[in-house]
């Protein structure tokens, strides 16, 4: 054979052979893997807000990792030192107290009176000044078995500790771990299941606040119960959303509630109760639920931004499983 005709046949006898082999190979189709569970995740959207200018508010951010270490201060702002020596209003007992090294004591037996600043704390910017606050825990005793915890927001005001705002967390709960995060603070917790002994908390918990107009206020909570999340997500309106009443609210749980119902609760930022009610979830796929509800809040007279909390309240004793909830501008 002519050689200079060889190597073209060769190369086209290549050719046609490719093409046979890839048109006998059958076209792959990725797997779309559906996960065994019907946990819903939660979308960062919903924790990453953007606060409004003329709002007196923080910011929720995506959860981060919580841990247990203490996060270290900037150079401008409170240290721990301060913290365990500052002067403090008692949420539980409602007494003032100026702490020594971190404790305070008066009395003794069914008579005494004690306060602790748990080592579990954090540090970090609440109130967008780019000092270091600080969110410690205190651990109250009036005498008997009782531990009351509560967390407290202090603020640096003047390059001193300044008590804020302050949340109960209930008797002989364990704080795991306390972080802030963008003005949020997280706390990882254990609290008492429906058949726990008060001394000893087995139900995993998160909790989330947010310091809006000066006031810790409780924004999330999801606990995990037999390994499955529990959690209420509000996917519309957004937060810090400007609404014209009446107006509708849109979410899902990731478990359903007891007879398929969660309570509501809503506030005006300084403390003020507006309404509370109930509101039925439609099942979805598995145990989750989708939830719409419409709102009208003009009788009330709102014009100003409003907290709506969704609660799954537990049928055995009254605790809250999860919380949900938005920050609404409401006309």
């Amino acid at each position: 054979m002519n050689r200079k005709l060889f190597l073209p046949l060769l190369v086209l006898m290549l050719a046609i052979s490719a093409c046979t082999l890839q048109s006998a190979t059958p076209t792959l189709v990725p797997t779309v893997i559906v996960p065994a569970t019907d946990t819903m995740l939660p979308p960062a959207a919903t924790d990453t807000p953007v606060p409004p200018p003329a709002a007196t508010v923080t910011p929720v951010p995506p959860t981060p990792a919580l841990t247990s270490t203490p996060v270290t201060p900037s150079a401008s702002g409170l240290t721990l030192d301060q913290l365990k020596n500052a002067t403090y209003n008692t949420p539980s007992l409602g007494k003032t107290v100026t702490l020594v090294n971190g404790a305070y004591s008066e009395g003794s037996g069914a008579n005494g009176f004690s306060v602790q600043m748990l080592n579990t704390y954090a540090l970090g910017d609440l109130n967008g000044d780019g000092k270091a606050d600080a969110a410690i825990i205190l651990v109250e005793n009036g005498g008997g078995t009782g531990q009351f915890e509560s967390v407290i927001a202090v603020t640096d005001q003047g390059g001193k500790p300044h008590q804020q705002s302050q949340a109960l967390l209930g008797d002989r709960v364990q704080i795991k771990s306390v972080d802030i995060s963008s003005g949020v603070v997280h706390l990882d917790m254990l609290v008492q299941g429906p058949n726990d002994p008060m001394c000893c908390p087995s139900l995993a918990q998160k909790q989330n606040y947010w310091l809006i107009d000066n006031r810790l206020w409780l924004m999330r909570v999801t606990s995990t119960i037999s390994g499955t999340v529990h959690y209420i997500n509000v996917d519309s309106p957004g937060i810090w959303t400007t609404v014209s009443n009446p107006f509708t609210v849109n979410g899902g749980v990731t478990v359903l509630p007891f007879e398929n119902t969660l309570a509501y609760k809503i506030y005006k930022t300084d403390g003020t109760k507006v309404n509370e009610s109930s509101l039925t979830v439609t099942p979805a796929s598995g145990t989750a639920g989708t939830f719409t509800h419409s709102f009208n809040l003009s009788s009330a007279g709102i014009t100003d931004w409003v907290i709506i909390q969704f609660i799954d309240v537990s049928a055995a004793d009254g605790s809250t499983i999860s919380l949900g909830s938005v920050i609404l501008m409401a006309h």
